[in-house]
């Protein structure tokens, strides 16, 4: 992107918005995953999602925490294989998220009502897979956000709880 010179002023080339959460592509490993049976799992904090993320649960809980994950340019994929379980995966509004899954007798959804418009140079997290009577939900998520107490006393003219 060229900004416009001004006069006789140079044209200065500036360089596309940088999303503080990519890293260069080299650093990003090709595929790891997670498995909850009967059990819990969490991933969260500051960590590397691979290009491919598998996910099992039978009659188990994933979650998955991307506020603080480190992502490659471009497309990352999370495959989920859930069973009488539940998946919850937490995105930050800065990433782009498209859910291709299916459910039979099960939930299998993006929850994306909060999430601004980001532009197409943004990671993709696409997230797919079958739920078999269990629930998977992508909920995108900005942490720096208010909370429901900040909000309540906000609505109410106060400004602490």
């Amino acid at each position: 992107m060229i900004v416009a010179s001004q006069s006789n002023l140079p044209r200065v080339p500036v360089a596309p918005a940088v999303h503080p959460f990519i890293i260069p592509d080299e650093h990003v490993p090709e595929h790891a995953g997670t498995v909850s049976f009967l059990s819990s799992q969490a991933r969260q904090g500051e960590w590397i999602l691979p290009r491919l993320f598998r996910i099992v649960s039978v009659f188990g809980n994933v979650e998955i925490d991307l506020t603080r994950a480190r992502v490659g340019p471009g497309t990352s994929r999370i495959e989920v294989r859930a069973v009488f379980g539940n998946v919850e995966i937490t995105v930050p509004p800065g990433m782009r998220v498209e859910c291709d899954g299916s459910g039979v007798a099960a939930n299998f959804e993006v929850d994306a009502k909060t999430q601004p418009a980001v532009g197409v140079d943004a990671p993709l997290i696409s997230v797919g897979g079958i739920a078999l009577f269990a629930n998977v939900e992508v909920k995108v998520i900005d942490p720096n956000a208010p909370g429901w107490m900040e909000r309540l006393a906000a609505r109410f003219g106060r400004t602490g709880p």
